[in-house]
């Protein structure tokens, strides 16, 4: 049974998520393995972040490794209302196949990978993780969701990557696989851990 410990900073602007099966913390190599095969644990995990405190979040892990990968899963919610805005659906047009939920694709620098989910509707609100998990159809946010998993299982590696959303220059969800916590809010993960 997936459960999550969720812990709110002492500011109350943001929430530690450690995730746990039969009351044991799990690893980062478990969660991108339920991430890519299990559909059970994606429902779970699209529930927790749906039940997030806040509205609209950034969604932070640590940088991780091959040295890494076994270490506990953590991250943070961190709330961010000033990603409460209209959806910014232009931007990534261009990467928007017409069949496709979600694409992934390089960023401008060619530094981060980019997971982001097509629009469906002509409504529909995919400004932030916190809307896209209140808003989006669940195939599309289950696929988005595995993409993330192949495309972690893919790139870890002995340099670290910092897995997150950040949100502040297009009001579109784009989850980001970073070669440095570029836009990283939670100071502790920005730094890299002396075993990686």
């Amino acid at each position: 049974m997936w459960n999550a410990q969720c812990e709110k900073s002492h500011n109350l602007h943001s929430l530690r998520v450690v995730i746990t099966k039969n009351s044991s913390p799990v690893s980062y190599a478990t969660v991108i393995d339920a991430w890519q095969k299990d559909s059970g644990f994606r429902n779970f995990f699209i529930d927790l972040l749906a039940k997030s405190p806040f509205a609209s979040f950034r969604w932070e892990t640590p940088p991780i490794t091959t040295k890494t990968v076994n270490t506990p899963f953590e991250c943070v919610l961190i709330d961010s209302p000033s990603l409460s805005r209209p959806p910014d659906r232009q931007t990534f047009s261009p990467y928007f196949p017409p069949d496709q939920p979600v694409v992934n694709f390089l960023n401008l620098g060619k530094d981060a990978v980019l997971i982001v989910p097509c629009p469906t509707d002509a409504d529909g609100d995919y400004s932030h993780l916190g809307a896209f998990v209140q808003n989006a159809p669940r195939p599309q946010q289950h696929t988005l969701w595995t993409l993330v998993g192949d495309t972690m299982a893919q790139r870890i590696s002995d340099q670290p990557v910092w897995l997150s959303t950040a949100g502040g220059g297009v009001a579109w969800l784009h989850v980001r696989l970073d070669n440095y916590p570029k836009y990283y809010h939670h100071h502790p993960y920005r730094q890299i851990p002396e075993s990686l």
